[in-house]
């Protein structure tokens, strides 16, 4: 091609893979937007999404590829090379975006334009080239193209202004976080002089100890923020829940995980072995960010906004098991980094599945429905089984059930914190750090079941709480189907843990530390194992289990005398059940002073009586790092605007004194 080269140093497979998702990708491109071929480009997307997880396989377990496209400036335009820790990150992207496309198929929205199906096509071309950038200059190109289709898709063309703001607060926070990865960049650039990443690793260890430490600060901030993590979280439960679901799927599943997918090779395989605190400072971050992540989860009742603080959650989660790695990297325990990134890229993998499933379940409900408050859903498992079956494994597998596969990775995870808690070669402080996160995993994995039983139970549950609920009827087939195999994917993933965590622990392996500061990880380095987990045996069990009861259930139906329930003779009505709000109040009331809950209580009484005639209850949540951290910079930034603003008075007169003011500074400043 003019400008630049192409060479692949890859099998056939993967060749050809790479080679049908790129073409695939543009086809599909050119369908959305010449010719506003919604369902076309749908299914070229998803074929291209296909390719994009076959050539991740490929990659895990062949050699590395390489190509070059183009040149701009002097700098290659698009310089990607995929080796195995992309590799995982496309197996993903892969699934997650077939399952999507697909989805999108029954679910695509009234109004959306043919410009929101191009900006989807970029989208999912923009998240392939994150993975596998391999200079600077290219992957701030596709991590900004990246940014701006997916703020295109949240907004979309007629937004109102909720939906608005939400985009404006992704927009600026998604751009705070360029700017500190570019200040990174630029800074690394400087001493590797290069801006090819290959260049960044032999450089690393040139770089003086608070220089280091400020590129990795630069770096989990701006990973961080696109992460969702604590507290750079504040667009993350704005802009996912006003996405179609679809989008909401993509960006939580797989998005999100590009800022993991920078720290571990940037903070871990090209930065190398840091200070202890680099390790803790995750540590804290990961547990703040799964414990709030999940206590405001709890608290939430719509139902889309619930899933997002979930993420959250779950990011914080992924966080622990790099915090263990980093600290790992720094006592040269190659056995704790291996097992802490395996640990983060298994519960990254599996969260893209379950929390897709999630969201995806979600918007069946809301096109069903047209609602996603919690408390006025309830009892779509009768009108909905399909959708309920799915989503209820999805909620299993994100609290942590076995077999399927939330529990592995957990488990993995708690392996990884008790073997750097264990770990003679880090110091006191770090084995405490390591210990106290494993107390902050299991209250989270506790939390976190209580949330999901909460919005499994007020969603498909009991009897429905508004007519929307009660004239809901199941979602189109594909859209089913999709709910389906991804839940079929989360148990298979589940039962085949220990292969895809041994498969993972080589990926780990292949990461090297630069320069003086070697992360230390050698290929004989043995893979983690689940221990005494045996996954295959729990779901044999469990299937027994279901056999037997099913059996049972069976023989004993003609027997059973199915009546209302008993409410003391009065007929059982919705107003009775319990509502999201009530259900979650003990737990809102013991972490009163983490979640501040704010409640008023209006009673109106019948004429002349002392009797109530309605009462009116309402709670809401105060968000601490949005009210106290976030609002004084906000009321800061209006007040500085509103000043700014009394300085344009659109005088001439005025505007040439400001210039002479200015003038006479200059020269003032000068002759100092």
């Amino acid at each position: 091609m003019a400008g630049g080269t192409v060479t692949f140093e890859l099998d056939v497979l993967a060749s050809f893979a790479f080679t049908a998702a790129a073409t695939l990708g543009v086809i599909g491109a050119m369908l959305a937007l010449a010719f506003a071929g919604h369902r076309p480009a749908m299914l070229v997307a998803t074929a291209a999404c296909a390719a994009i997880g076959l050539a991740g396989v490929a990659v895990i377990f062949a050699s590395p590829a390489s190509f070059q496209v183009g040149d701009v400036l002097g700098f290659s335009l698009i310089d990607v090379r995929f080796d195995a820790l992309s590799g995982t990150f496309l197996v993903a992207l892969g699934v997650v975006g077939a399952a999507a496309s697909v989805y999108a198929l029954g679910y695509h929205e009234a109004g959306r334009s043919r410009f929101d199906t191009f900006a989807y096509v970029v989208f999912l071309g923009s998240l392939a080239l994150v993975f596998g950038s391999a200079s600077a200059f290219s992957f701030l190109f596709a991590w900004e193209l990246m940014a701006v289709s997916s703020a295109v898709l949240v907004i979309g063309p007629r937004p109102d202004r909720s939906v608005v703001r939400a985009g404006y607060m992704y927009i600026a926070m998604t751009h705070l976080a360029t700017a500190a990865i570019t200040v990174a960049f630029a800074i690394w650039a400087a001493t590797a002089g290069s801006l090819d990443f290959a260049t960044f690793s032999r450089a690393a260890g040139m770089l003086d100890g608070p220089t280091r430490d400020l590129v990795f600060l630069l770096l989990l901030v701006g990973f961080g923020t696109k992460a969702g993590m604590m507290p750079l979280h504040i667009w993350l439960p704005r802009a996912h829940p006003v996405a179609p679901s679809h989008v909401s799927a993509l960006m939580s599943g797989v998005m999100i995980k590009a800022g993991i997918y920078g720290l571990i090779r940037f903070g871990i395989e090209y930065l190398g072995a840091g200070p202890p605190s680099w390790g803790l400072l995750v540590l804290g971050i990961g547990a703040a960010s799964a414990i709030l992540g999940v206590l405001y989860a709890l608290s939430e009742h719509d139902l889309k906004r619930l899933l997002a603080f979930s993420s959250i959650e779950n990011i914080g989660i992924v966080l622990l098991g790099i915090g263990v790695a980093l600290l790992g990297a720094t006592a040269r325990a190659p056995g704790i980094v291996v097992l802490g990134v395996s640990a983060a890229l298994f519960h990254a993998i599996n969260h893209a599945l379950f929390k897709a499933l999630l969201f995806l379940g979600a918007g069946a409900v809301q096109a069903a429905t047209h609602i996603r408050d919690l408390n006025r859903l309830g009892g779509l498992a009768r009108v909905m089984p399909l959708t309920a079956l799915a989503f209820g494994i999805g909620a299993a597998a994100i609290s942590g059930l076995p077999p399927l596969n939330g529990f592995a990775s957990e488990w993995l995870t708690f392996q990884a914190l008790l073997g750097g808690g264990g770990e003679a070669a880090l110091d006191s402080v770090a084995r405490f750090g390591c210990y106290a996160a494993l107390g902050a995993l299991a209250l989270t994995a506790a939390l976190s079941l209580a949330a999901f039983v909460k919005a499994t139970g007020m969603t498909f549950l009991a009897k429905p709480r508004s007519d929307a609920a009660t004239n809901a009827r199941e979602v189109g087939r594909t859209m089913r189907g999709t709910l389906i195999v991804l839940a079929g994917g989360c148990l298979a993933v589940g039962i085949l843990a220990a292969p895809i965590g041994a498969v993972l622990a080589g990926v780990a392996r292949s990461l090297r530390g630069t320069g003086a500061t070697p992360v230390g990880v050698e290929a004989m380095v043995p893979p983690p194992t689940l221990g005494t987990y045996q996954p295959i045996l729990v779901a044999l069990v469990l299937a027994c289990a279901i056999v037997v009861i099913a059996a049972i259930s069976r023989y004993r139906a003609t027997s059973a005398r199915r009546v209302p329930t008993w409410t003391c003779g009065i007929v059982p009505e919705p107003i009775f059940e319990y509502t999201a709000t009530s259900f979650s109040k003990p737990l809102r009331l013991f972490f009163e002073p983490v979640l501040r809950p704010d409640r008023e209580i209006v009673v109106e009484f019948h004429s002349g009586t002392p009797f109530p005639r309605r009462v009116t209850y309402r709670s809401e949540v105060d968000h601490l790092i949005e009210s106290r951290a976030y609002g004084p910079i906000h009321r800061a930034g209006i007040a500085l605007s509103v000043t700014a603003r009394r300085l344009q008075q659109g005088t001439l007169q005025l505007y040439l004194a400001y210039t002479v003011v200015a003038v006479v500074v200059l020269l003032l400043v000068t002759r100092a």
